[in-house]
């Protein structure tokens, strides 16, 4: 699955900163109305709001629901003979609260609550009550496997209102007896259970089956638990079926409600989102990523619709009253969570590739032009891949489609890859470089999926980095193919490895391997660790391995273990077969496993001594002196198995193999290289020595302070002589370093003296990342005017070579003009604000022709709202609420949080959370892009706590989003103060979901932030002071 982060080319350089028992089974007869004493409190205070409550119950649950007079506590939307569970809060809930607990009930399909849900506002949200501890032991009982699945959908999305809107279901399971039990466990969430549907019977030839005695829910383990009144017969086939329903809602998760408006009628669209516990919020199943089985597929739709899913269709049956059936042919054995289930009125664009897969790209039909680029790098990739790895593509049909609204970038559904909208549509003259990149990725993600996740899957979540580490890098690899003019592999450093150093050098990173168990850890790690660090020491892996080391041991990998389940030391041993096979020799698992069984990474310490380097190690934190909660333990002791290779301006030799490398083992407490033809002497002031050559190791490198002036030195006179990925390094490393205490501050900030005469990208974008942070600190602090003149005479020259002319410019072009001008814009360079203001007033005034180059839309539609007023603000969300491409629709939204007007900022925010206003999809992104605003982080922080309770329920499950919200809102907190009111949120509010580790790292950063303020303001005000561009 791909990420939700969409490239915004640069339209503001300070976005770069930086229980455990079942229920008893037991039926309540005595009926009443079962409330929490918090609850209850209040219903008494407020009584004669019940007959509100009631009718927003039957508004949410809809018509076909009865609704009784039962408080929530207890059944989570499941019918049987089941217990209840009372909630102990004593904090009375505020009536916000008790509304939106009152319509996540009811949407959760709860048959028996009733509420009072009082109208009116609050002002800061009441504490939620304090929550009790997370299940651990929530895996499955495996006595039974499953082995094939029939399953039939029909959404009802075609009368009435769509809070109303549900689906049917019917599922049978044919299931083989592993080991003799009583009982049938099977995973279900938020589907009522048809009464009189369930039955379980013995398949011919397996003796009569024992009869259901009853059925329970354990709402903490979303298990279904049927007790049967006999001992099921090991290696017996049995089967259990039934028939159900279920809220086909707008949350984004397992079976959901999309739309769209169509000449001005709404047009519903039901898509699915099942990784990686919501295919049982569609079908009751074994919902776990290693237990595979065949699955019969058939779709229920209007025949004026069509249906999708990961099989083509082999039958589409007449139902009767404009009915009809799609049947689909059997999948092969996949896990559940790799299910897709569509029904639209879609159009498509196709191809054929080479080894006769159909590829077919679907978009809503006003845009299906936008889809030919993303189905012709589709074709490309999906053709490469299968030569790469000599796996072929195993399904005979492939389709990717763009669905309006979807929580993460993409899902890799087998043969059904789903897509938001920005990241499969591009529109040549409307998307810029940055969106075609953006499509490009993700869809070669996508496809790595294919064969890392899809044909071979993670016996767990715990190695969720398996499929995402892999196609996190894979992707670099797909689109290096199809352009290899873009340079991926260089951009890697700046959007992955250095981008992922800063989370993992904190104590509250954890390991690449983790041990998760309840649905909030497993959504938790859907993070920069296990994607970006995971795709970091691949491509590490496969430098020290070699290319053809590398790619024959992938392929041994995926074809024995094809169609099942696999532990990352079953790809250990497949590559270090191969490694010995060609003499090699490297046991892979001793290496790797200091790298995905710990968290955090070393710092390399190189220092010259004659004419040779004495090399360590340590580990690295962003603070040193943090204290380490203990929550994940290293038997390493925090040493790494380190491939160490390194250049010199002797050597100048960036270009290393594996056949270079000396290894530094975590027992030993340095190397010594004596090395005279490559190490130049220590006496020799001018030349350098430098470690990591092209930064494929997950390190970070530090030197004496002689080797440091020789490389800032270097970067002044000819910077061309240090490679373009190695001068990103040497700037993100020193100002790591220094930021940790391991390097004055004022030796990182001599080396971007020298961006003046830089036009390449790479070092660039590593530079506006430090060059941020220290924006975002200073802004409200007196330093900040000379600041602001060191960056503007930094960017002058540059900006004045590249001009904001970017007719004809190539991609790499295209970026680095869009970086340099964002930067022009945001400190205020006279010809950059008064171009943006220009074009933007020329668009305002033909609205119908806009004439703003696609890779500069972002930097002029931030300037002139910045600069401007209401109407240019209007003027943007009217063309936001109309755009029909879906890149320029979030170009604008994030430039809507560059105004300085705070009501106008005020109102942005209160729009973020009505969905008639703003997509769901994108609710949260609107609180970060103010945030990033001096003038809005105080709004955004405000608003995020007043509206604490609704953003957690209804956005608390978001993949990415809801953790990067947290990150981002608090990005820029640096005072004692803001740390205090962040300690006491978290404190008051413990309940927070898949938030919990965002939280974590977000006071983690406070404070490092407060540490650099304490100990570099000094510093960087000499420095500044010495350039001429401070006086006192």
């Amino acid at each position: 699955m791909a990420n939700g982060v969409e490239r915004m080319d640069f339209s503001d350089m300070q976005k770069y900163n930086s229980e455990t028992n079942l229920t008893n089974g037991k039926k309540n007869k005595s009926g009443g109305c079962y409330v929490s004493t918090a609850v209850g409190f209040l219903m008494v205070l407020l009584v004669i709001a019940i007959a509100v409550g009631v009718g927003l119950i039957v508004h949410f649950a809809g018509g076909q629901k009865t609704v009784v007079c039962s408080c929530p506590a207890s059944n989570g939307g499941q019918q049987g003979q089941q217990g209840q569970q009372g909630n102990k809060g004593t904090t009375t809930p505020s009536p916000d609260y008790v509304k939106t607990q009152c319509k996540k009930m009811a949407m959760d399909g709860d048959m028996e609550i009733c509420m009072a849900c009082p109208s009116g506002t609050t002002g800061m949200t009441t504490p939620s009550p304090t929550s009790k501890p997370l299940v651990k032991d929530v895996r499955i009982p495996l006595a039974l496997y499953p082995l094939y699945y029939d399953i039939e959908i029909r959404p009802n999305m075609y009368e009435g209102a769509a809070e109303n809107f549900t689906f049917n279901g019917f599922t049978r399971i044919q299931l083989r007896c592993d080991t003799p039990t009583r009982n049938v466990t099977l995973h279900t969430n938020k589907l009522q259970i048809t009464p009189g549907s369930l039955e379980f019977g013995a398949e011919p030839g397996t003796a009569a089956a024992p009869s259901i005695l009853n059925w329970e829910w354990d709402k903490d383990r979303q298990f279904m638990v049927i007790h049967l009144d006999g001992l099921l017969v090991k290696d017996g086939l049995y089967y259990v079926k039934m028939n159900y329903t279920g809220p086909l809602a707008d949350d984004l998760h397992g079976l959901y409600l999309s739309k769209y408006e169509q000449n001005n009628d709404t047009i519903y669209v039901a898509a699915t989102q099942f990784q990686p516990t919501d295919a049982r919020k569609t079908f009751p199943c074994f919902d776990e990523p290693a237990i595979k089985s065949n699955f019969n597929i058939t779709l229920v739709r209007k025949n004026h619709l069509k249906s999708l899913s990961n099989m083509p269709i082999i039958d589409s049956q007449d139902r009767g009253d404009n009915w009809v059936a799609d049947v689909y042919q059997t999948t092969p054995k996949m896990p559940t969570y790799l299910l897709a289930f569509i029904v639209c009125n879609f159009e498509y664009t196709n191809e054929t590739t080479s080894n006769n897969i159909l590829y077919r790209a679907w978009s809503r039909p006003e845009s299906v032009d936008q889809t030919p680029y993303a189905l012709d790098v589709g074709v490309k990739v999906l053709t490469h891949f299968e030569k790469y790895f000599n796996v072929k593509f195993p399904l005979p049909k492939q389709d990717m489609i763009a669905i309006p609204d979807f929580a993460a970038g993409a899902m890799e559904n087998w043969g059904l890859i789903t897509y938001r909208e920005t990241a499969m549509l591009y529109e040549p003259g409307v998307s810029s470089e940055g969106n075609k990149q953006r499509v490009a990725v993700v869809v070669s993600h996508e496809l790595a999926h294919q064969w890392f996740g899809d044909l071979v899957t993670p016996s767990w979540w715990d190695d969720l980095w398996l499929n995402e580490g892999f196609a996190s890098f894979v992707e670099y690899m797909g689109v290096d193919f199809v352009h290899p003019d873009w340079k991926m592999f260089e951009q890697f450093v700046v959007e992955d490895l250095q981008d992922v150093f800063d989370f993992d050098s904190l104590i509250s990173s954890h390991p690449v391997y983790v041990p998760v168990a309840h649905p909030d850890e497993i959504n938790e790690i859907f993070d920069r660790i296990s994607y970006a660090k995971g795709a970091s020491i691949i491509r590490m892996m496969r430098f020290f391995l070699g290319e053809e080391t590398f790619r024959l041991g992938l392929s041994h990998y995926l074809k024995s273990k094809a169609y099942g389940a696999a532990f990352h030391d079953d790809l250990w041993t497949a590559l270090t077969n191969q490694s010995a096979a060609e003499g090699k020799n490297i046991n892979v698992k001793k290496v790797m496993d200091t790298w995905t069984l710990q968290m955090n990474y070393p710092v390399v310490m190189v220092i010259r001594e004659g004419t040779h380097i004495r090399v360590s190690q340590q580990r690295f934190l962003t603070d040193p002196n943090a204290k380490d909660p203990g929550k994940y333990t290293s038997s390493f002791g925090y040493k790494w198995e380190i491939p160490f290779v390194y250049t010199s301006s002797v050597e100048n030799n960036f270009n290393k193999t594996d056949a270079d490398i000396s290894w530094i083992k975590p027992d030993s407490n340095e190397l010594i290289f004596d090395n005279p033809s490559v190490i130049p002497p220590r006496s020799d002031n001018v030349s350098w020595v430098l470690g990591n050559p092209m930064q494929y190791g997950f390190y970070r490198v530090n030197y004496d302070t002689a080797n440091w002036m020789a490389l800032v030195n270097q970067l002044k006179t000819d910077h061309t002589q240090i490679h373009t990925i190695n001068r990103a390094q040497i700037i993100n490393d020193a100002w790591s370093l220094a930021k940790a205490g391991m390097l004055p501050q004022d030796m990182a900030l001599q080396t971007v003296e020298y961006l003046d005469s830089e036009l390449e990208y790479v070092p660039w974008a590593a530079a506006i990342r430090q060059l941020g942070y220290v924006d975002t600190m200073l802004t409200k602090t007196g330093l900040y005017g000379a600041f602001e003149a060191f960056m503007k005479a930094k960017v002058q020259r540059p900006f004045n070579t590249l001009t904001m002319n970017n007719t004809g410019a190539s991609h790499l072009k295209s970026y680095i003009r869009s970086l340099i001008s964002s930067s022009a814009c945001s400190y205020g360079i006279t010809a950059c604000t008064d171009e943006s203001l220009r074009l933007f007033r020329e668009w305002m005034a033909t609205p119908s022709n806009n004439p703003i180059d696609p890779g500069l839309k972002s930097t002029v539609y931030c300037t002139a709202i910045k600069y401007g007023g209401v109407m240019e603000w209007d003027f943007a969300f009217t063309q936001y609420k109309t755009a029909t491409v879906a890149a320029e629709s979030a170009r604008l939204l994030s430039s809507m949080g560059c105004s300085r007007e705070p009501w106008i900022l005020s109102r942005f925010l209160n729009r973020a959370l009505m969905t008639e206003q703003v997509r769901k999809q994108d609710a949260l992104n609107i609180l970060v892009y103010v945030s990033r605003n001096s003038i809005g982080q105080g709004l955004a922080w405000d608003f995020f706590r007043n509206r604490w309770e609704t953003i957690r329920n209804d956005y608390g499950t978001a993949f990415f989003a809801f953790t990067r919200l947290i990150g981002g809102i608090t990005a820029s907190f640096n005072t004692p103060f803001q740390l205090k009111q962040l300690q006491t949120f978290v404190d008051t509010h413990p309940d927070q979901g898949s938030g919990k580790r965002a939280f974590e790292q977000a006071m983690e950063k406070t404070n490092a932030n407060i540490k650099w303020m304490d100990a570099n303001v000094q510093s960087v005000q000499t420095w500044l002071k010495n350039q001429g561009y401070y006086t006192e």
